[in-house]
């Protein structure tokens, strides 16, 4: 009988975990938004008549002329998901815009009326989100009517200026169409800063040289194009590379160009992907490096130059580094997030007084009490030991960062409940395995990340950039890649026994709780250079160095990953224990906080239901097509 009771407990048991992990991963609510239904915007004036949104190019700007419904120039406009009304002109998607003279949205409110002016279609402009209020427009924060004046459609801070007008009853099914976006647009610049001994500047690139201050760049991440608008014909110029694979570098150019998504990378495919921060490199559609030199006649102007040939060019100091907008780091962080199931939120709850009704990740990280159990020791060192290899590497041990990321993740992630049996955060754990095996199964676009950055190895942005600095941009870029939902802050440089003894004192200043990733170069016995990666952890009584892509015993791990407070002692546990391997160089990245502004917020895939409540996305680029509605219906900014 006793027995009989403990079979089914045991089954019972067994069930209610299944059915825990069913659900977790189970698919959750979402919607494709309507499909288009885009017609001409028909308003009722203050005379009683009809008449119909236009497009209007005139005295060099882009506006919104009143015009006759018959007309050409009345285009079908769309009202998208977004909260963006749109007109297709001649392949270029040019949306409402209020002024930021007067909304003090991106500039100075400083007039108190404006016409409305047409832009090309962002999602990161607020000053493009609509709302219909008693069958009118209104700003998104519904401060500002659209009215008109002289047949042109402004806003005005005095709600009693004339001419007010409102939606005919014919537009009543276009207002309730959530329509699918045409673009996932963002707006944004490409600056680099100059510094020298007596200034320092940020300069802007433009189709008609540098700039002091910011020109507006319109990116398109499905095709890659970056794009210049021109508001007195509609049209946009994108920055190309003509670059033939037999030349070592040559100028870009600037051609007329659309929002059209090719199926392959044409010459106008920039890739931004590789961010550290909001700074990186830019390459085209051959790998290519935008470049430009920050003295002599052509300062300033953008060129492109093969990878290998950036060590040989260093006249006019040149640089490949590039600065762009805070929207495009998140948007890179969102693109990473999605493509590794690693986003808070599916679907985009929209509105802040939504979130709490979203399936969202809990906020979690180390406390200031933390202490590895025998389980998480065990779990660490299984992490450690999924490897075929423990030889170190020259560029990067990919290994090793990987090992690194996924003891951070699941610490981040598992340490307030339970650690991951088997089932690893990024790989499947076994002893004597290859983790990039796992990893290229479940997260391919991680497998490539990590495959791809050694490339980069041995390619200065800059002539005065060491192979030591190289690394560690390298690694903290790629750290952003795959573990995007988390903020980091990059050390200096450390080099020499004495300045890496005094970067391991200020880790030990550190509040308990903190996390990094360590960063180590070492000089090898035969003279060769190697790198390393590692997990450090500030705990209440001392540092822990955690080692990564090792073949040592369960008992060597756990004596290695005890506390200790002697700087010497943690920088042999950087030297792997050997007094053979001199560290000549160590940077960490600290762990400074989850992303506070997240994109996963107003925007998410279709089927992003990923691994469950703790990994949102659908694995994929992002793309138009696949857009959500947000549970809040539109999407706001």
């Amino acid at each position: 009988m006793s027995k009989l009771l403990l079979f089914i407990c045991v089954f019972l048991l067994h069930t209610i975990v299944i059915s825990i992990t069913v659900l977790s991963a189970a698919p959750i609510s979402q919607k494709l938004p309507d499909k288009p239904i885009d017609k001409a915007i028909r308003v009722k004036v203050h005379t009683g008549s009809e008449y119909c949104y236009a497009p209007a190019f005139v005295n060099g700007e882009s506006y919104i002329y009143l015009n006759d419904c018959s007309s050409s120039s009345a285009l079908p406009a769309r009202y998208d998901v977004f909260q963006r009304i749109g007109w297709n002109v001649n392949n270029v998607w040019l949306c409402m815009t209020a002024p930021s003279s007067v909304t003090g949205i991106g500039d100075d409110d400083t007039q108190n009326w404006n016409y409305i002016l047409l832009r090309p279609c962002v999602i990161n402009d607020a000053n493009q989100r609509w709302i219909i209020k008693d069958n009118a427009f209104y700003t998104a924060d519904e401060r500002f009517r659209v009215k008109d004046y002289g047949w042109y459609a402004y806003i005005s801070k005095n709600a009693g200026d004339y001419y007010n007008h409102t939606l005919s009853i014919t537009m009543q099914k276009w207002i309730n169409t959530i329509a699918s976006p045409a673009n996932l647009n963002l707006k944004t610049f490409l600056g680099w800063k100059f510094v020298s001994r007596s200034s320092f500047s940020t300069y802007y690139i433009s189709d008609n040289g540098p700039q002091p201050k910011i020109f507006d760049l319109y990116y398109n991440p499905e095709n890659g194009h970056i794009a210049r608008y021109f508001p007195s014909s509609g049209v946009i110029a994108c920055m190309v590379s003509k670059q033939s694979s037999s030349d070592n570098w040559d100028w870009v150019e600037w051609k007329f160009c659309n929002d059209k998504v090719y199926s392959k990378k044409d010459i106008g495919f920039w890739n931004l992907s590789i961010l550290t921060g909001r700074e990186g490199p830019l390459m085209d559609h051959q790998g290519n490096f935008l470049r430009i030199t920050q003295y002599g006649t052509s300062w300033g102007i953008p060129y492109t130059a093969k990878p290998g040939y950036l060590k040989q060019d260093t006249g006019n100091s040149p640089k490949s580094r590039f600065i762009f907008s805070e929207d495009i780091e998140r948007w890179t962080r969102y693109v990473n997030g999605n493509l590794e199931d690693t986003l808070a939120y599916c679907p985009a709850p929209g509105k802040k007084e939504t979130v709490s009704h979203v399936k969202t990740r809990v906020k979690r990280s180390l406390p200031p009490t933390f202490k590895l159990n025998d389980e998480w020791r065990k779990r660490l060192h299984d992490i450690a030991t999924t490897t075929t290899d423990t030889t170190l590497s020259v560029g990067i041990c990919g290994t090793c960062l990987l090992h690194t990321y996924q003891m951070i993740a699941e610490l981040q992630e598992y340490y307030s409940r339970s650690s991951l049996p088997n089932r690893g955060y990024f790989f499947d754990t076994a002893p004597h395995t290859d983790p990039m095996i796992s990893l290229s199964q479940r997260f391919p676009s991680i497998h490539s990340v990590m495959r791809n950055a050694p490339q980069f190895y041995g390619v200065p942005l800059s002539p005065t950039e060491t192979s030591d600095m190289i690394a560690i941009r390298i690694a903290s870029s790629t750290t952003q890649s795959i573990l995007p939902r988390f903020n980091w802050r990059l050390s200096n440089l450390a080099t020499g026994q004495s300045e890496i003894l005094n970067s391991i004192r200020a880790l030990l200043a550190a509040s308990p709780g903190t996390v990094w990733i360590g960063l180590i170069t070492y000089n090898l016995p035969g003279g060769e250079i190697a790198r390393h990666a590692v997990p450090i952890l500030r705990s209440s009584s001392g540092l822990k160095v955690i080692p990564t892509n090792t073949s040592m015993s369960l008992f060597d791990f756990t004596d290695q990953v005890s506390e200790t407070t002697d700087p010497n002692l943690v920088l042999l546990r950087l030297a792997q224990r050997s007094h053979l391997n001199i560290v000549s160089s160590f940077a960490t990245l600290q762990l400074i906080g989850e992303e506070t502004n997240p994109l996963s917020v107003t925007i998410s895939q279709n089927n992003c239901t990923g691994e469950g409540d703790d990994r949102r996305g659908n694995g994929r680029l992002p793309i138009s097509a696949l857009v959500n509605q947000c549970v809040s219906g539109r999407c706001p900014l």
